[in-house]
């Protein structure tokens, strides 16, 4: 009789500290919540997972405590936290924006694109899935569809977008698509929000280059040196717009100096010199500056080609030969290897494989066909 007594009082006690524990809980939500209202975000993660120890099935603390673990950049305790969220939370939106977004910090990135979609799903205009979507597709370099979704990100935005490196890198892609008048537009948004971002210079200095913008190109790339002296990137910027559009190619060597100073055997600086060096009747002199640009980047196609060229004019032409058939073979369908070979075999007397270049830049409807032709059947 006495144990049939004890049964209700043990359950109301259980009751009792079950209702206790979930009023402490709420008690340990709530001020968790004020804590990430005031940008606490460590203490708060401290907070919600107090909650959830005696409440394990919190949903809202479960889901805020993994908030607060992508904020601490504690990604993989973000991914258990947001799964249990998810079985309370199936069809809310925001758990699947963190989730896909921890996923994403851990470059489980197809885990991160089915969170993002279903996201989606649930809130088409859900403008920050929309933004790392994007940003997947930018660090894949698929520029277009980055464009694409950044597009769609600004029009769900519902407050400005003060991001500078989110307008950077739609310049960026823009730059990347060749649409350099669009880029310079968002990398001066970009400035609005940040003045001392050195890439967002280089890329308006890359995109005037490009708009054959001289001047302007040549003075955003000096903004870029102000910021950063000792980088040799702008000074290459610099060399190339005087090497390839004011053609002034003793200019263009001083600055590639200039980056050769701060960085030797740089690549592009080292080619930038060969290139020039060819262009001044300098065959001997360009060759060591375009073996060393290769031996620092073996896969330099252009570089490869500009060695054979000087090659080919030092009367070199075996290894003019070897030197361009390099440079075909990391890209197929290189028309200056082509060109350069054609002249070679001409000087060698091979009609043969002569006329053989000449019928595969006539297959790429190239403009030397006609002046190559003239040379062949000359032979």
């Amino acid at each position: 009789m006495k144990i049939k007594n004890l049964l209700p009082l043990l359950s109301v006690s259980l009751l009792s500290f079950s209702m206790l524990a979930a009023q402490d809980a709420k008690t340990l939500y709530n001020e968790g919540i004020k804590l990430k209202d005031q940008k606490k975000s460590k203490e708060a993660l401290e907070k919600f997972k107090q909650a959830t120890t005696l409440q394990a099935n919190y949903t809202e603390a479960l889901y805020e405590l993994g908030w607060c673990q992508n904020d601490t950049k504690d990604y993989t305790g973000a991914i258990t936290s947001l799964r249990k969220a998810r079985n309370g939370w199936p069809s809310v939106p925001k758990v699947y924006f963190e989730l896909g977004y921890a996923f994403d910090k851990t470059n489980i990135k197809d885990s991160a694109i089915k969170n993002y979609h279903r996201c989606l799903e649930l809130k088409p205009d859900y403008s920050l899935a929309l933004k790392q979507l994007g940003y997947i597709d930018y660090a894949d370099e698929n520029y277009s569809a980055a464009l694409e979704k950044f597009t769609k990100y600004e029009a769900a935005a519902k407050t400005e977008i003060k991001d500078y490196l989110y307008w950077y890198r739609k310049g960026f892609s823009y730059n990347a698509t060749k649409d350099y008048a669009n880029a310079k537009i968002y990398l001066k948004k970009s400035l609005d929000f940040k003045t001392d971002y050195v890439n967002t210079y280089l890329e308006l200095g890359f995109a005037s280059s490009r708009l054959k913008q001289n001047d302007e190109s040549i003075d955003y790339y000096k903004k870029a040196i102000d910021i950063e002296p000792n980088n040799h990137i702008p000074l290459n910027g610099i060399g190339e717009v005087y090497r390839d559009n004011i053609k002034d190619r003793k200019e263009a060597m001083v600055w590639y100096q200039k980056a050769l100073d701060k960085k030797a055997n740089e690549r592009k600086a080292c080619f930038g010199m060969g290139y020039c060096l060819n262009s001044l009747g300098k065959y001997d002199e360009a060759i060591s500056y375009l073996e060393t640009a290769i031996k620092e980047e073996p896969t330099y196609t252009a570089a490869y080609v500009e060695l054979g060229y000087s090659f080919y004019m030092t009367m070199k032409f075996s290894d003019a030969i070897i030197q361009l058939n390099k440079a075909l073979s990391l890209n197929d369908k290189n028309e200056n290897a082509r060109y350069y070979l054609t002249l070679v075999y001409v000087k060698q007397k091979n009609k043969m494989m002569a006329q053989k270049m000449v019928n595969e830049l006539k297959n790429q409807s190239s403009k030397h066909v006609a002046e190559l032709q003239k040379k062949v059947d000359a032979l």
